[in-house]
């Protein structure tokens, strides 16, 4: 799988490995119109002897894995079941032909009790789809290359 940029221990039966690595708390407004991208500010939320608590509400999440994604497949990040079995979801989007970087996605506690992540888990599995061929434009948009 060093085709993917990621090593063998990160390969799971269907697809890559995706785990937690940070969690940010959304602190500000942001705004998204055809010529304007405002993202909101960010908190980083610490984990607490390698655990995370989050309580109900919306969070960024950045993935561990460095992944890069060849010319003739497209990514899919799903979440894992155990997510949603916490009361919690994990939207993400399309990764493209000619992404790389360590990715990012929204994950959203509906627990009212609050759930509780162990840095390092694993929280999603990178689904890798052979397209009919090679896209003639490769990625190379603004979270190319994202750390």
């Amino acid at each position: 799988m060093a085709l993917f940029g990621v090593g063998s221990g990160s390969v799971d039966c269907a697809g890559l490995k995706l785990t937690l690595a940070e969690v940010f708390r959304i602190s500000s407004p942001s705004r998204l119109g055809v010529d304007v991208r405002e993202l909101p500010r960010y908190e980083v939320v610490n984990a607490r002897g390698g655990w995370f608590y989050l309580e109900p509400g919306p969070y960024l999440i950045k993935y561990g894995e460095y992944v890069r994604i060849p010319n003739g497949y497209v990514g899919l990040a799903i979440q894992r079941s155990s997510l949603l079995r916490m009361g919690a979801s994990l939207y993400t989007a399309v990764w493209d032909p000619g992404y790389e970087g360590r990715g990012s996605g929204l994950l959203v506690v509906h627990n009212p009790r609050g759930i509780w992540l162990e840095k390092g888990v694993q929280i999603a599995q990178l689904v890798m789809i052979k397209m009919t061929g090679e896209t003639s434009m490769l990625y190379r948009g603004t979270y190319f290359r994202e750390t």
